[in-house]
């Protein structure tokens, strides 16, 4: 009989597919399945995102409507890596930090070889605000910034800036870079996969599950009652908003 695993991606974040991403892979080496699909109402919040880290997976067999395979529930896990605690549902257990993969090819283009600043998410990435992130364009003046906000534009006159029109530009300079700082958030989980070690800024309140060993973190601020409020506000806030998001 074809033992065959449907899973869904709950969340639409890159780094949220990306955390699923060798879960095909591992099913099928470790015997759990013969057949792996991703769920046909699992959520993106960017439809690029499936041809980043799906459509040229070759592990993944593709997409289903059926219902999707139901896995154990699992309280208290020892597991302190987010992508452990979710392969570890589907009854793949590891002593060691599972990975983040992509298949699709993303080429190294010399003429996008620089320095990058990615201060930008969406998902809760602690008690981290605007003044933070001045203060890291500050700190990194060779950097270019990537996709800065208008306030950024602003404050930034003269600093190199780049937009980028798609996720692939937006791979392919993280690939290109020299060194890449970013918060802890979908583009760590990018750089991950492509295997480029990073400095990785994140607020307090944000729980380190969502860390790569790969990358050096740093915390902003300290953790003083200020800060605590401030993450609780913004926890709450990305509460609200993935409640009301079409696609989380």
């Amino acid at each position: 009989m074809v033992k065959k695993v449907i899973f869904r991606v709950e969340y639409g974040g890159l780094g949220d597919h990306l955390f699923y991403s060798a879960l095909p892979r591992l099913l099928k080496e470790n015997k759990l399945a013969d057949q792996v699909y991703i769920a046909s109402n699992s959520n993106f919040r960017n439809p690029r995102i499936f041809d980043l880290v799906w459509k040229n997976n070759p592990h993944l067999d593709g997409i289903s409507d059926e219902v999707p395979t139901l896995t154990k529930q699992i309280s208290n896990s020892s597991q302190n890596k987010i992508v452990n605690r979710i392969f570890e549902q589907y009854g793949i257990e590891s002593s060691a930090e599972l990975p983040v993969e992509i298949y699709q090819q993303v080429e190294v283009l010399p003429n996008l070889v620089d320095k990058y600043i990615d201060l930008n998410y969406v998902s809760y990435v602690g008690a981290f605000a605007w003044f933070d992130k001045f203060k890291l364009y500050l700190q990194y003046p060779e950097h270019v910034m990537i996709n800065p906000d208008r306030l950024a534009k602003i404050l930034f006159p003269g600093r190199k800036k780049v937009f980028t029109n798609s996720l692939m530009d937006y791979a392919q300079r993280i690939a290109a870079s020299s060194s890449f700082v970013t918060l802890a958030s979908g583009g760590a989980s990018l750089a991950a996969a492509l295997k480029k070690p990073s400095t990785v800024y994140y607020g307090h309140g944000q729980n380190p599950v969502f860390h790569h060993a790969i990358h050096q973190y740093i915390r902003v601020g300290g953790t003083h009652w200020l800060r605590y409020r401030l993450g609780r506000f913004l926890e709450k806030r990305n509460t609200k908003r993935v409640k009301s998001a079409k696609n989380k």
